[in-house]
């Protein structure tokens, strides 16, 4: 089935839907520019710190400090079990910018001899502060994980144990809790791994799906959809929730495993979000869009913006909305009213990052020929623009993770990376690129 878009509505398409060749393939935006005068901006913010795999400062609880080194053994028991334990911890504490993993052919330790404990002056030798090791047995028809935290300067009984027992396939989402609990010691707030992304991508000619990916880049699905062209994913309310182009030429709101539209609108709907207790929509109409506000189940809807072109809407931890808006003559960053970015030409597909060191908003903005990953405070203090990707390609829809530590974004490098809040430890977790990125849980 293929749906026309509507001709009037070309310019918004454009900027919410970038168009890419078949296939999960890398894409660059083509976005247009609006008509009649642009708002020109000042040049976007330069790097300002190093973007590539570099060692950075990582806030802990106690202060700043390097990277914190860490041994992962495999458990003992299974050995495909031990495989994957030490992959999954090994991948997640990597890309949390929190950790530096220890290659195991360093390791002197006589782990066989240690059981489930550790010498310290072993492992200090090799540079370790941390130690995670454990046991993996049967039980009945599931996998037993009993799990353990050493730090090497409290001696050689563990600060955190966890024990799991889940079928051989829950083996990663058990290590996945583990980890975040081992952030959770040191930081004093749990880590996002095991959560999930959603986007959309081009799959054929005037085609478009949408799919899930794990946090660490592992396991991308096809989700079902009502038609060929579903866009702008967002969690919501019991699922993943899109935009559904329907062969009349309608577009309405869909969430996956329901094949009836969830909500209906005059005009047509081409994103949603939800937060704080409301729903967020994108609704076009006689060639405009706006954004409009109302109850998760869609109830009690009212129009926030005023003509022009609203779109990407993403809600913050306090219920504040972020999204793009053309009013000023060009796109730019705006939170409810208020215009948030005030350099570059052209900024879109804004959310919220809940960064501990202060909630900030990330965005695209265009330089040049190229996009790159910026953010800014909520509020737009004079300033507060950083640049975190820069000569590295082309970046595009950044995500949060919902511990805020972690960003997500498309690159023409070649996928799916992650970085931290800062852009730094870049890491390509997948060979997907796609549009509209969402990270489940923020």
């Amino acid at each position: 089935m293929q749906v026309k878009t509507v001709p009037s509505l070309a310019s918004f398409v454009a900027l919410a839907c970038a168009t890419a060749a078949a296939g999960l393939g890398v894409s660059l935006p083509a976005v247009a520019q609006p008509a009649g005068p642009a708002a020109a901006g000042s040049a976007l913010p330069t790097v300002s710190q190093p973007t590539g795999g570099e060692v950075t400062q990582v806030f802990v609880s106690g202060g700043n400090r390097a990277l914190f080194k860490v041994a992962v053994v495999p458990p003992a028991g299974d050995a495909g079990v031990a495989q994957t334990v030490t992959d999954t911890a090994s991948r997640d504490f990597t890309l949390s910018s929190l950790f530096q993993v220890l290659d195991p052919r360093s390791f002197t330790a006589n782990t066989a001899a240690e059981g489930n404990t550790i010498d310290p002056a072993s492992w200090r030798n090799v540079g370790a502060e941390g130690v995670v090791k454990g046991i993996a047995s049967a039980r009945g028809t599931n996998v037993h994980l009993e799990l353990k935290l050493f730090v090497v300067s409290r001696g050689s009984s563990e600060v955190l144990k966890k024990e799991y027992d889940v079928p051989a396939a829950g083996v990663r989402g058990a290590v996945h809790q583990f980890d975040n609990e081992v952030v959770k010691w040191f930081t004093g707030t749990a880590g996002s791994f095991g959560t999930r992304m959603v986007f959309s991508a081009t799959t054929g000619r005037g085609q478009k799906g949408i799919f899930s990916i794990e946090s660490d880049g592992q396991g991308v699905a096809r989700l079902p959809a009502v038609s060929n062209v579903a866009l702008a994913p967002a969690v919501g309310p019991g699922g993943v929730y899109y935009a559904g182009g329907l062969a009349d030429g309608s577009y309405a709101l869909f969430r996956v495993g329901n094949p009836a539209a969830v909500l209906r609108h005059a005009g047509l709907i081409f994103g949603v979000a939800f937060g704080g207790g409301k729903m967020a929509l994108v609704i076009s109409q006689n060639g405009v869009s706006d954004i409009w506000t109302g109850q998760p189940d869609g109830s009690g809807l009212t129009r926030v913006t005023n003509g022009g072109l609203n779109t990407h809407p993403a809600f913050g931890a306090g219920g504040q909305l972020a999204y793009v808006s053309n009013s000023g003559g060009n796109p730019q960053i705006h939170v409810d009213g208020k215009r948030i970015s005030w350099r570059g030409s052209y900024n879109m597909s804004p959310v919220w990052c809940n960064d501990p060191e202060g909630a900030k908003v990330l965005f695209m903005g265009r330089d040049g020929g190229t996009w790159d990953i910026f953010s800014v405070d909520g509020g737009g203090s004079a300033g507060s623009m950083k640049r975190l990707t820069q000569d590295q390609g082309s970046n595009t829809y950044p995500a949060c993770s919902p511990d805020g530590r972690m960003v997500a974004f498309f690159s023409t490098r070649g996928g799916l990376f992650t970085a931290n809040v800062a852009g730094m430890n870049q890491q390509k977790i997948a060979s997907v690129t796609g549009e509209s990125l969402r990270w489940e849980g923020n």
